[in-house]
């Protein structure tokens, strides 16, 4: 017997194609196109209402659906830090509203503008998530 670079390529191409079922189920569509007889449905909002309010910032969320808000010590527990991740946009404008929201001032939430974290001073974990459900996130 030939070893395999010595053997003909019809007899090496052979092996897949060769079976009458595996050549019907190549051959086969791969997808069936369909097309909608009348244009899809939308709905329309009620004239008076407003649309909402399209913020520059966007607000996202981990694995497991929560936000990423996180509690941090340091010095001992002697400085407590709340930390925002997953925050995409303008990262300002976040820290503006989250600044007035939480009525904090101008030295206590700051960018770590290596990571786009935003760092806040204090454990305010849950007043922050309350602001993101307010907000729609």
């Amino acid at each position: 017997m030939l070893s395999r670079s010595l053997r003909p390529l019809t007899t090496r191409a052979t092996g897949f194609t060769a079976n009458p079922i595996r050549s019907r189920i190549l051959l086969g569509p791969f997808c069936i196109r369909t097309f909608a007889d009348r244009p899809p449905y939308t709905v329309r909002a009620p004239p008076g209402e407003d649309a909402p309010r399209r913020l520059p910032y966007f607000v996202g969320r981990n694995t497991l659906n929560n936000f990423s808000i996180y509690h941090k010590r340091k010095a001992a527990g002697t400085l407590k830090l709340t930390l925002l991740k997953h925050c995409t946009g303008d990262l300002g404008a976040l820290t503006r509203d989250l600044g007035t929201t939480l009525q904090l001032s101008w030295g206590d939430i700051y960018i770590n503008s290596l990571t786009k974290h935003i760092i806040i001073k204090g454990h305010r974990r849950d007043e922050v998530v309350h602001f993101f459900r307010t907000l729609g996130f």
